[in-house]
This record gives C-alpha cells, sequence and structure tokens, in this order.
C-alpha cells in the first residue's frame, strides 16, 4: 500500500491502522516521493489525499501516475467533497472514496479490502473471458460492442481494437437489428438460438448464440456466447451422405439384402430381394418365407436361418430353391441380428444367385479335363510354376526333354533347369515376367538330369489371380539344340559378310555379262550404291574417266580364265567422288569344279594411299632440309672468316679511304648471306629458337599494325580471335616472320586487292586427324589461320610450295624460302601446318600449335652485352676449318689472351698434354674430324681438371643434340659470329655468368 499524505501524524495513523489489518505500507509526503515510491517498490493500490503541498491536489497526481504508465486503483481520501470534485474523480479513474471523520480509521482496512476484492474479482472474469473458447461479445443499449475477447477475434478474425464500438450486426447480422431509440425496449432473446456470423474478411458461417442481459448503475448491457457450429454441421451432413450411401449400396446391389426377426418375418427386404422372391418389397415385409414362396425352399431356408441363430455365427452354404417354378441355386450368407444389448432377435443375410455360375463352373471342369489330355500328348514341354518360380506341373513332354520325371521334377526352381552362367539373365527374364510382360520368352542354355546342356525355346506366360497378383507362369519349352546350331552357324556367316568394311559383291559366272547377285552393306557404305542399284548388273558401273584401261584389262583377263587376281584401280561412288579400290577377284567353283560365281572383295584404300604420298613428300622435305642444314653449316664457316675479317678492316680503315666502300660491301653481302644461312637453318629446323610462354592472339595484335602498311590499301585485313585462346611455347620474334611471309605471299596473290583473314582460335585435333598429317598429335592445339582471296595453287604447285628455293614469282622479286621458312620454324615449334587452296579461289594455311598446361608468363629480360674485354688466360681454339681458326687466334690474341690451336680432338689432347701451363678455357667446334666436341672435353678432363668449356658450331638444333650439345644449358657460340661476340662470348665462359649479344 502506498500512503500520500502530507500531514506526518495522519500518515502515521494510517500506516499504524493498516499494518495492524496485515497489510504493508510505503508512505510518501510529497508527489515527487509517490512516484519514486512507485518505481522503487510493486505497489498494489494508493491511499491517496486529496489536499497536498506546493497547491498540487490528488487527482492531479493520480493524472501524473497514470501518465507514467502506473496502472494502480486509488482510493481518495479528503477532508471535504463535492460533487464537481467526485464526479472529476470517477472521470479519470478513481475507485473509491473516504472523507475525513472522527471514525474513518475504523472502516479504512474494510474500504481497502473491498477495492482490493473487487480488483481480483475483475481479474478473474477478464481472465476467464480471454481463456474461453467460446466468443464473448458485449453490446450496450445502441448495440454497439463494448467486449471482444480473444476467442471472438480469432472467430470472426478481427482484431479487438476494430471491433469495439462496432454494431454487433456487422458480424451477426441475421437476428439484430439497430434500435430506434433508447426508449424500445432491446428485442433479444434470452435463449440459445442458430444464426450465422460473417467474419471480417467477409466468409460467412454457421453460429449457434446464447444470449443475456443485465444492468450495471443503471446501465442496460447485453452479453452474447459464440459457438461456431461449421465442424459439427459438417459432420451431421457426413452422416447424413453415409446413410443415404448405405441406403443406394443396399438397394444398388443384384445381392438379396434381407433382415428377418426370429420368427422368420422379414423387417429389411431390399430390391434384389423382391426380385428374387417375385413379389413387391411391400408384400414381403413382415410376411415369412413361407407365405411368399414353395414350402420345401422355404423350409430350407428356415432351417438354415434357425441353425445361424443357434450357432450365434455367420455362415455362408448354398440353398437350392425353386423360384417362380424355376429350380435356383443361391449363395447366402447369414449371420445373427443383434439388439442394442447384444441379444440374438434375427438373421441378416445376403444372398446372390450362382445357378449361372455353378453350370459354368461344370462346364469349366469338362474343358479342364479335355485341356489335360491334350497337355499329356503334346509334344512341347508344358511346365507350370508358382510365384516363386518352382515347378508345379510337368507333362511326359517335359519329361523326355530334360530327364526328369514328373514327381523328380515337382518343386525344383527353373533356375535349376538352367546353368550357372544363365542365373543373372534369368533373374532379369523373370523380372519381366513378373511383371506381366507377355513377350517375355526366351531362347536359353538348360541342363538334362544326366548334365547335357541343350539349347530350348521358352514361350512364356505371366498367370494373374482376380486381383491382378502374379501367381506364377506358363512355359511351354521346346528343345531347339540342332536347329540352333545350324541357325548359329548362318548368322554367323552373315554377321561376319555384314560386319567386314569392306565390300563383298557375288556375281553369276553363269549367265551373260557376270551380273551382280549379291552386295554387301559394306558396299554400300563404300561406295554409296545400295544392293538394289547394283543387284542384276556388272561392276563395271564402279569406273571412270581416269580408271587405268590395263589394271581393267588385267582384270578381265583373270575373270575369264576363272583365275583369282588382285588389282588397284581407281573407281568412283554414286555421287561422283573417286576412290582407290583394291579389288580381289576368287572364282567360286560348285561340286563338279564348274565355275558357278564370282566373289569380289573391295577395299577403299584412298586413305592409305593419301598417307604414303604424304610419307613420300615428308621424307623428300626431310632429305631437302638435311641438305639444306648441311650447306647452311659450310656457309656459316666461311661467313664467319668474311663477316669478321670485313669487321676487322672496318676498324682499321679510315672514314674518308675510297676503300672503305668496298669493305662495306663485303659486310653488306655477308650479312645478306647470314640471313640467307638462318632462313634455310629455319626450313631444315636447326635454328636457334629464343622459346618461351606467349600468347598467339597477342603476338597477332602487336603485329597488326606493320601488317597493314606491309598488305596496302588495296587488300583488307580480317583478325578474328576466339576466346581464351590458350598459350604456347614459341619464339615471339619467329611467329611474327611467320606471320610477315605468309603475308607477303598472300599480298603477292592478290594484286588487284582482295581480304586476308588471320584467324586465332583453340581447337582439339583428334586421332583421326593426326593420323593424317604426319607429324601431327591429338590434343589441344592453337591454331594459326591465315587466309586469302586471290589466285589460288594447282595441286602441283601445292606440293612443292614448302622446297627451299622454289618460287613461282619472276625472278628478282623472291629468293624461294619464304615459306620453307614457315615450315621450318613451325615444324622447330613442335607444330604443323596444312595448306588448302583451289584455282580463283584463294589460299589457307593452317598452323596448329601445342597447347601449354598450367603454363605461367614469364618476362625474359636483355642485359646489354658486355663490352669486349680480354684477359691473360690461355685458351684451347680446336676448329678443323683452319680460316675460322686462324681468325679466332687473331681476335683472342689481340685481347690479351694465351692462344693454343688444334685442328681436330686427337691434336687437342696432344697440345694440352704437351702444354706445361694451366688451359683456362677450351673452345671447341662441335663437329670435329675422328672425334666430335663432346669426347674431346671428356678425354681431356680425364688428363687436366679445371678448364671451363665454350662450344661452337655452324649447326643448331637437332644436329647439336645428335653429338650430346644442348645449346640451351650449355655455353655455345653460334657460327657466323662477330670479334665482338667472340670476345664476349669467351669473357663471359671464363667468368661464367650469362651472356645475351646482338648476333
Amino acid at each position: 500500500m502506498l500512503i500520500v499524505e502530507d500531514d506526518p501524524g495522519i500518515a502515521e495513523l494510517e500506516r499504524v491502522r493498516l499494518d495492524d489489518a496485515g497489510y504493508r505500507t510505503v508512505v510518501a509526503a510529497t508527489a515527487d516521493e509517490a512516484l519514486g515510491a512507485l518505481a522503487a517498490t510493486e505497489i498494489d493500490l494508493i491511499l491517496l489525499d486529496y489536499q497536498l503541498p506546493d497547491t498540487t491536489d490528488g487527482l492531479d497526481l493520480y493524472v501524473r501516475i497514470k501518465e507514467a504508465g502506473y496502472d494502480v486503483p486509488v482510493i481518495l481520501v479528503t477532508g471535504f467533497s463535492s460533487e464537481a470534485t467526485l464526479i472529476r474523480a470517477l472521470r479519470i479513474g478513481v475507485r473509491d472514496f473516504v472523507t475525513k471523520s472522527v471514525e474513518y480509521l475504523d472502516y479504512l482496512p474494510d474500504a481497502v479490502g473491498r477495492v482490493l476484492g473487487e480488483i481480483h474479482t475483475a481479474q478473474q472474469l477478464a481472465s476467464i473471458i480471454a481463456s474461453a473458447q467460446d466468443a464473448i461479445i458485449g453490446t450496450g443499449l445502441d448495440r454497439r460492442i463494448t467486449l471482444f475477447n480473444p476467442a471472438a477475434e480469432q472467430m470472426f478474425r478481427c482484431p479487438g481494437v476494430r471491433a469495439l464500438g462496432r454494431l454487433i450486426t456487422d458480424f451477426i447480422p441475421d437476428q439484430f437489428s439497430p434500435a430506434t431509440d433508447a426508449s424500445e425496449p432491446v428485442r433479444f432473446e434470452t435463449q440459445t438460438l442458430p444464426t450465422r456470423g460473417v467474419r471480417q474478411d467477409g466468409d460467412e458461417f454457421p453460429l449457434e448464440v446464447s444470449v443475456s442481459f443485465g444492468s450495471t448503475g443503471g446501465q442496460r448491457y447485453c452479453t452474447l456466447i459464440v459457438r461456431d457450429v461449421t465442424e459439427r454441421e459438417r459432420m451431421a451432413a457426413e452422416l447424413r451422405r453415409t446413410n443415404e450411401l448405405l441406403a443406394a449400396v443396399v438397394e444398388g446391389t443384384t445381392d438379396a439384402v434381407f433382415v428377418k426377426d426370429r420368427d422368420g418375418r422379414y423387417l429389411l427386404a431390399n430390391s434384389a430381394t423382391a426380385s428374387f422372391i417375385g413379389r413387391p418389397a411391400g408384400e414381403i415385409l413382415g410376411h415369412a418365407d413361407a407365405d411368399l414362396i414353395e414350402a420345401g425352399s422355404a423350409g430350407v431356408m428356415r432351417d438354415n436361418d434357425q441353425f445361424v441363430m443357434k450357432a450365434d455365427r455367420a455362415v455362408t452354404s448354398e440353398e437350392p430353391l425353386v423360384m417362380g417354378g424355376q429350380h435356383r441355386t443361391f449363395s447366402v450368407t447369414k449371420a445373427p441380428y443383434r439388439d442394442a444389448s447384444g441379444a440374438v432377435i434375427g438373421v441378416i443375410g445376403i444372398s446372390r444367385d450362382v445357378t449361372e455360375r455353378n453350370r459354368l463352373a461344370t462346364e469349366r471342369d469338362a474343358l479342364l479335363a479335355r485341356l489335360r489330355l491334350q497337355i499329356e500328348r503334346m509334344p512341347l514341354g508344358y511346365v507350370l510354376f508358382d510365384a516363386d518360380a518352382r515347378v508345379i506341373e510337368w507333362n511326359p513332354a517335359a519329361e523326355r526333354i530334360f530327364g526328369h520325371a514328373r514327381h523328380q521334377a515337382l518343386g525344383l526352381s527353373g533356375f535349376d533347369l538352367a546353368p550357372p552362367a544363365f542365373r543373372s539373365e534369368g533373374e532379369t527374364l523373370l523380372g519381366r515376367i513378373r511383371s506381366g510382360d507377355m513377350a517375355a520368352h526366351s531362347v536359353n542354355d538348360n541342363l538334362t538330369r544326366d548334365g547335357r546342356v541343350i539349347t530350348c525355346e521358352w514361350h512364356n506366360t505371366p498367370l494373374l489371380d482376380e486381383n491382378g497378383r502374379f501367381i506364377g507362369f506358363l512355359g511351354l519349352a521346346q528343345d531347339v539344340t540342332a536347329r540352333r546350331s545350324a541357325e548359329d552357324a548362318l548368322r554367323l556367316r552373315d554377321r561376319a559378310i555384314q560386319a567386314v568394311t569392306q565390300g563383298i559383291l557375288i556375281s553369276d559366272a553363269e549367265q551373260r555379262d557376270d551380273p551382280v547377285v549379291f552386295a554387301s552393306p559394306g558396299f554400300a557404305r563404300m561406295t554409296g550404291y545400295a544392293a538394289e542399284d547394283i543387284l542384276g548388273r556388272n561392276c563395271r558401273l564402279l569406273q571412270g574417266p581416269d580408271t587405268d584401261p590395263d589394271a581393267v584389262a588385267r582384270l578381265r583377263t583373270a575373270i575369264r580364265a576363272g583365275e583369282p587376281c588382285t588389282v588397284e584401280l581407281l573407281n568412283y561412288k554414286k555421287d561422283g567422288t573417286p576412290f582407290w579400290n583394291e579389288l580381289s577377284i576368287s572364282p567360286v567353283r560348285d561340286a563338279a569344279g564348274k565355275l558357278t560365281h564370282l566373289v569380289g572383295v573391295q577395299t577403299d584404300v584412298t586413305r592409305r594411299r593419301h598417307l604414303e604420298e604424304q610419307f613420300r613428300q615428308s621424307q623428300k622435305m626431310e632429305a631437302l632440309g638435311r641438305l639444306a642444314g648441311s650447306v647452311a653449316h659450310d656457309f656459316n664457316n666461311l661467313l664467319t672468316v668474311i663477316n669478321g675479317y670485313s669487321t676487322l678492316l672496318l676498324k682499321e680503315v679510315a672514314l674518308e679511304n675510297p676503300l672503305r666502300e668496298y669493305v662495306e660491301e663485303i659486310k653488306h653481302a655477308g650479312n645478306r648471306s647470314a640471313d640467307l644461312t638462318r632462313q634455310l637453318l629455319a626450313f631444315s629446323r636447326q635454328q636457334v629458337l629464343a622459346t618461351r610462354i606467349l600468347d598467339l592472339s597477342a603476338t597477332v595484335k602487336g603485329s597488326e599494325k606493320l601488317l597493314r602498311q606491309l598488305l596496302g590499301e588495296a587488300v583488307q585485313l580480317r583478325v578474328v580471335t576466339g576466346p581464351n585462346v590458350w598459350p604456347i611455347r614459341a619464339d615471339s620474334g619467329q611467329m611474327e616472320q611467320v606471320l610477315m611471309n605468309l603475308a607477303v605471299n598472300a599480298r603477292d596473290a592478290m594484286p588487284t586487292g582482295g581480304t586476308l583473314t588471320v584467324e586465332i582460335r583453340n581447337v582439339e585435333l583428334s586421332t583421326k586427324h593426326a593420323a593424317e598429317h604426319p607429324g601431327a598429335r591429338p590434343g589441344p592445339h592453337v591454331l594459326l589461320a591465315v587466309s586469302d582471296t586471290g589466285t589460288g595453287m594447282t595441286d602441283e604447285l601445292k606440293e612443292r610450295i614448302f622446297e627451299p628455293f622454289f618460287t613461282t614469282k619472276e625472278p628478282g622479286r623472291g629468293t624461294g624460302l619464304g615459306l620453307s621458312t614457315v615450315y621450318g620454324i613451325v615444324e622447330q615449334s613442335a607444330g604443323h601446318v596444312t595448306v588448302t587452296s583451289s584455282v580463283g579461289v584463294g589460299t589457307r594455311f593452317d598452323i596448329y600449335l601445342p597447347h601449354v598446361p598450367e603454363a605461367v608468363q614469364r618476362e625474359e629480360t636483355k642485359s646489354v652485352a658486355p663490352r669486349p674485354e680480354g684477359g691473360p688466360e690461355t685458351v684451347l681454339v680446336v676448329e678443323d676449318e683452319q680460316s675460322v681458326r686462324v681468325f679466332s687466334r687473331l681476335i683472342l690474341t689481340k685481347l690479351g689472351y694465351t692462344v693454343l690451336e688444334a685442328s681436330d680432338g686427337a691434336g687437342a689432347l696432344k697440345v694440352a698434354t704437351a702444354h706445361a701451363g694451366p688451359i683456362h678455357l677450351l673452345l671447341t667446334d662441335v663437329v670435329l674430324p675422328g672425334i666430335n666436341g663432346r669426347l674431346v672435353v671428356e678425354r681431356l678432363r680425364a688428363v687436366r681438371s679445371g678448364f671451363k668449356v665454350l662450344f661452337m658450331s655452324g649447326y643448331t638444333g637437332e644436329a647439336l643434340l645428335q653429338h650430346g650439345i644442348r645449346h640451351e644449358s650449355e655455353q655455345f657460340l653460334p657460327k657466323p659470329f662477330s670479334p665482338a661476340v667472340l670476345a664476349a662470348k669467351v669473357r663471359a665462359a671464363l667468368d661464367q655468368r650469362a651472356c645475351f649479344a646482338e648476333l
């Protein structure tokens, strides 16, 4: 309890009085103290003095308390009161008033108890209303809603805050209408009545409403208890439908349905019962069988009724009766009819006329007897299996086929009649039969009782019961072992003929012009001629304008002589495509030796001949490459001397000396010769390539501007790049050289203008492609395709375009090394090139370069060549070409080195053995008379150690590998070389540091 009283004496009296009554109290003298007490302590009731200090009255404080969010009941204590004060107090929610008087402390605990009791009762009522399952709705006289509990919210799908104040007819419209004035009596009936409600969303539903009335303080109100009866009505409707359905079933069935009491009188009889008896149902009810049918039949039915009632159980039997003067048989099931206590008070029964069914059963039995006789005498094995594939019937023919007597066979599994290897196939077959497959027949191996393997043809029929459930199957077996062997032999021959890729023709040698009587599918696939196109005709229809007459003559001579013959000749397919045909003719004779037929086996050898031609071309190019490499090696030796001495002379001859121009021309000619030598090495795949991982599309893009300048305005350049072009390993400069050479050739082939297309994309080369192109490998490649719209080439020119020095241009316009250089660079880059061309259409070069998987681009840097510098070291020069050896000695001597010389390996060993001092560097040619440079190093290391090695050669690539040299991992000096390069390489080899010099 919170006592708010500014007079300490009065506050203490109130506190003591309430404490004595068992209440815990808190005292506050001001408004602020009261608000603080509410914040600090849970308060159930406030005893509030009307007069408070600071001109604040108790009602103002109560307003502040409610504004602060506290909902606490208040008893107002005042020494005086007026009507206005009481009205104001009631309006703001004061629960009771206590007037200060002499005796007010005596009844103060009672007033507090009464208010707290009212609050408790209100809380209980609110809890009951909130938790009620039925909707509880309160209204005033004006029919507007004042109470709307949670069940009502859920039932009408409307929140309470939205329902309060609305007319009850918004939710229950049928029974209530608004009052015209307050004096009009309320027309609610105090009873429970059915009606319909309307949910917030407009849905209607059935209700049951209980209405009660009351008043408080002169205010009349109405309380409605509302129950949703949707489910109850649904169940009632379902019960009605069930009863109607039951009545429909009883009346709709063709079986007689009836109920009799203990005396045999009919209590229920459906239409079928009336039909059986031959009386309307109305005449049957209340009568016994003796009143309705022939006496003997009535006695049979009465005896059965009494037996069922006495046995107290259901009984099914057949009753032979006379109905309408005809003898009929009825299958009837009768059961005791009981009252609510379970006592038997009659019989309920269902009866069916089975006269026709019994007649059919008799006929069926006769038919089965005849069928049994046929099964016993039939030549096929009759094997009946149950659902588990076990034998349940076995005829004499099955005994003869499998060797098992009937008593031995019964109970065997179907798998007992087959070899173990048939198990998997048999399971599959059995699964098909069980699924109802009527075509689940088979021809398979079986086992006889003595272990022999025979072949049987089985015709299997699945057997189902009336519910469609699989209950077994019937297998009719025939031993086809002998027939199958003959058929297998025929099928094998037929499959062999059908399968061979060669074309097989059989002609009739006894008829004029040897007409074809058989053509295999292989012949149709090879030539395009269907069997009907060739049958009855001579196979000369395959010949054409370029077929070799001599080969045809040899063939005809052999046919006339009846001798075998094999020739290769050019034939033509149905669509006119030529192909090379290897034709083998064999005579067929009868038992008397007379020639009756000719068998011709034809093989398409076009691809083989094409590969042979490619192989010959490849051998020719390889021979030319070796020749070009050998020539280039000799030229490199000569050019080393020519270019080296010209460089030395240029250093010695003054600029104003008239002889300098001569020397410069010699140097220029030497440089041009070196370029030609490099092209020869590129063709022979012996050029030194600076390979790296590169993006070919980026290389093409970088060359695009130069290509446009090279082609001129008359030729349009078109570059097509596929997505995500794979990286390759190649020499970027050499790839640019390939593009330039192909572009120049294309430009010259389009004198009046045209289009040059450069395409780069990823391709996957097949095994077939690799087999048709020597040097190609299957797998991922990058395709660089260069095509033009120029004059094109004949097949004869295509066969020679990659030969060095071969050109179709007039003298002075080409060296004949452009395309041979392309060929060499591509081959040395592990790729291959193909060319297609048509006269007047254009030419296309397809260059395939292998994809480098998981490649990482590496930036290559070039270091500036160190300045040539000499030293005091000793260098042993081994070179069989005297001019190169003398030139090398001259340069190295000028640089301060001590130079020892030898012309071959043996001489090098002698010089090294004779020299007393150290040898710091061995500068040796790779290819030497006797032993090569690698062996010179090995043998010299056997007698000396501590020297460095620098190899030199006019050969590169594969030629070096044959001598055990890899220029990528060795210190290597390619020929021809200048004095500066020689000096730099020697110094680098001695210092063991990399040297990149412009050659």
